[in-house]
């Protein structure tokens, strides 16, 4: 039985208003897409989604009755797999003390030079049409993480320039940016002082740092624990991060800390005199995947404990008045459960949820589109100590919540289509700064009121490459599982003549904890452009659909969440014009292994893409590094291996493309390796790719080269077209 948006209950809060656009350019307001959610960059974009494939109902209001036929319409040309490169991803908003300025990045790619760079802008946070953002830094390196100084008025930022990402800061009087750390690892992290002097950074150490070099290491990997290496960082040497204090101004970096383990999100107080931070300090710390919440003290260096050992504590906020820090946290370690706001006195005292309602919400904020990776957002205090302000991911959507803890009450601030990224609430806390994405964008930086109020654009990233194309938007849909569940995804329809059907790729996610939702997908426009219909579903083990519905893919890959996607499939075949011989299967990740896992429960599939997959769970859960996750989610080994494609590989009949980064150390490229060589002894249609110095997720521009990601996805057209 299908569910379709229309049936959806009305949002009780009214949307927010937008000051910068003509109003004359926007439709009615509906429950599914109110006013800032259907809000195009120009009347050009507005009439680009007319002219986009556009569902029926209450989930696409932009229809008309009266509307010109397809063939009418003016055409204008899909994305093509080469736009990928032109794509730019504004990231990570910072607003001024005094709230009238908004710093972020933009990452571009070069595809000529095969590499890519980011660079540091500035915008007024009023906005209006006589507002142009200004380039703070040249973009020839990597220049990330901009912030403020106490006083407005310089910025720090980590730049590769030298290199390795080292700290840098900037005077908006005018010059250089001058480097202040030098760093033998590099800087991952830092925040600045309270008083403006000193900064606090963290990088990576281990005793014989300070001793002469030891050229053993670059002959040798040493390994007494588990997590000797991580993904995209590769082998750690024994080193884990530590706390540095750097001097603005002629002075010598000062490690605070000298701990066997890594020390993460590290926050000042409001005195500057203690720094709260995230680290798992047990006995056998690589035994567990736990972090607690650890206050030190400068004065004595002492340390002491805020949160029980267990489960996941992250990303603390001090108050303003000094008195409690916010945080998230998640009970157990299987990414299953809600990331949830909480809050403990600084002091000590038993930890809790901000307010009660806060249980039901989970800040894992990463809802996938392969250009953006936010994962959790640290939460942001009112300037009276009394609220917070978080996102939370809900069915597809991010949106953010004000928690009064004083009241203890939740409110949603935020409404309509889209997702709310990263929100910055500036000191008086009368605005917030953020990221707002949705199907046409992969974002521009936005602000609004500190009630969601008065939301306006300030940037327009990538205007002009996509008012120039045809994007199609996805609809969604819903269909009830083999069990009566409810589950939902999202169905990309190409233009269609009358009677014709479309062919339809299968687009499982990764994860399994993440989800599609309302996002710009290159890929999936490109599909669309090239007559493919594309079904991204969301089954259970997906986020934003709450606790019990993600936890019920737990020691069950491959059981009730491919039932969920069987179910699926024979909905839009019957629902839609879907041509049900011309099946194809795509995922990356857990996506991957899903894809494998398929071809050997059917062969209805034609054609099948598998990137950075698992073959089988108990060698991934081996090699990978994240060995004890493995074990969590999916239990004793005898379970695995039933669940594995690899234990029933002869099954497997569809041609299959594998692609694999080499250096992925989460899926290991032995896991594809592996696949590929049990399939060619039984002389099935498969082909293996390796793609050289990248890691699992190279589909994402800040790890994968420009070239890299475009072969992926030209290979996995030219899959499709030729087996499909």
């Amino acid at each position: 039985m299908s569910i379709r948006d229309n049936e959806e209950p009305t949002t009780p809060r009214p949307a927010p208003a937008i000051q910068d656009e003509p109003s004359a350019a926007l439709p009615p307001t509906t429950d599914e897409t109110p006013a800032v959610a259907q809000q195009m960059p120009s009347p050009e974009l507005a009439k680009q989604e007319s002219n986009a494939d556009v569902a029926s109902g209450k989930d696409s209001p932009q229809v008309d009755a009266a509307r010109p036929a397809v063939e009418a319409r003016p055409i204008i040309p899909p994305m093509d797999i080469e736009d990928l490169a032109a794509l730019k991803v504004a990231s990570d908003p910072q607003i001024s003390p005094d709230g009238s300025l908004i710093v972020y990045t933009i990452l571009e790619c070069d595809a000529d030079e095969n590499m890519t760079h980011s660079s540091i802008w500035l915008v007024e946070s009023a906005g209006g049409k006589t507002v142009v953002p200004r380039q703070l830094s040249a973009g020839t390196y990597h220049d990330t993480q901009p912030r403020w100084s106490p006083d407005g008025q310089s910025l720090a930022f980590l730049s590769d320039r030298s290199g390795m990402p080292q700290l840098y800061v900037l005077t908006l009087n005018g010059g250089e940016a001058r480097q202040i750390s030098s760093l033998a690892q590099g800087v991952t992290d830092y925040a600045w002082h309270p008083d403006g002097q000193k900064l606090l950074a963290h990088s990576a150490w281990k005793p014989q740092d300070d001793q002469r070099k030891d050229p053993v290491e670059r002959l040798t990997t040493v390994c007494t624990r588990l997590g000797t290496q991580s993904d995209g960082a590769g082998d750690h040497h024994g080193r884990h991060q530590q706390l540095w204090l750097m001097p603005l101004y002629d002075g010598k970096a000062l490690r605070l800390t000298s701990e066997p383990v890594d020390l993460l999100h590290s926050c000042w107080s409001p005195d500057g005199q203690e720094i709260v931070f995230c680290a798992n300090r047990r006995a056998d710390p690589d035994l567990s995947v736990s972090l607690a919440l650890w206050i030190l003290t400068l004065s004595t260096g002492q340390m002491r404990r805020l949160t029980p050992e267990e489960g996941l504590a992250q990303k603390p906020a001090w108050s303003p008045d000094g008195r409690l820090i916010a945080y998230l946290y998640t009970p157990d370690q299987t990414e299953a459960s809600n990331v949830v706001p909480h809050v403990v006195e600084a002091r000590g005292g038993t930890p809790r949820p901000a307010v009660p309602a806060a249980s039901e919400l989970t800040c894992q904020a990463w809802i996938i589109d392969e250009l953006r990776a936010e994962y959790l957002a640290c939460p942001q205090w009112y300037p009276d100590s009394q609220a917070l302000l978080v996102p939370a991911q809900e069915r597809g959507q991010l949106h953010l919540y004000r928690l009064d803890l004083a009241q203890q009450t939740s409110e949603r601030l935020t409404n309509g289509n889209g997702r709310y990224i990263t929100p910055q609430l500036s000191k008086n806390g009368e605005a917030i700064a953020l990221v707002r994405a949705d199907w046409f964008t992969p974002g521009d930086i936005w602000c609004m009121d500190a009630v969601g109020q008065h939301a306006r654009k300030l940037t327009r990233v990538n205007d002009a490459l996509l008012q120039s194309h045809r994007l199609m938007r996805p609809r969604r849909v819903r269909w009830q599982s083999f069990d009566g569940l409810e589950i939902e995804g999202w169905l990309y329809l190409p233009q269609l003549c009358e009677q014709e059907r479309a062919p339809l790729i299968l687009a499982p996610h990764g994860g399994p904890s993440l989800a599609w939702g309302e996002s710009y997908v290159h890929e999936f426009q490109v599909l669309a452009g090239r007559g493919y219909a594309v079904l991204a579903p969301n089954p259970r083990g997906s986020a934003g659909y709450g606790e019990d519905f993600c936890r019920r893919v737990l020691n069950d890959w491959g059981g009730d969440d491919w039932r969920d996607l069987q179910a699926g499939l024979e909905h839009v075949i019957a629902t839609e014009a879907i041509d049900g011989e011309r099946l194809g299967i795509s995922g990356l990740s857990y996506g991957g292994y899903m894809t494998n896992w398929a071809l050997t429960r059917t062969t209805r599939f034609k054609a099948a893409v598998s990137r950075n997959g698992i073959s089988s769970i108990p060698t991934a859960a081996a090699l990978s590094d994240q060995s004890i996750w493995f074990n969590l989610v999916m239990g004793e080994s005898a379970r695995a291996q039933q669940r594995s494609a690899l234990t029933f590989v002869d099954a497997i009949q569809t041609p299959l493309l594998l692609l694999h980064a080499q250096d992925d150390l989460r899926c290991p490229f032995s896991e594809s390796q592996q696949l590929f060589v049990a399939l060619r002894k039984r002389k099935r249609i498969v082909e293996l790719v390796g793609y050289h110095g990248t890691s699992h997720l190279m589909d994402w521009p800040a790890v994968g080269t420009p070239l890299q990601r475009i072969d992926r996805l030209r290979r996995t057209i030219q899959w499709y077209e030729h087996y499909l």
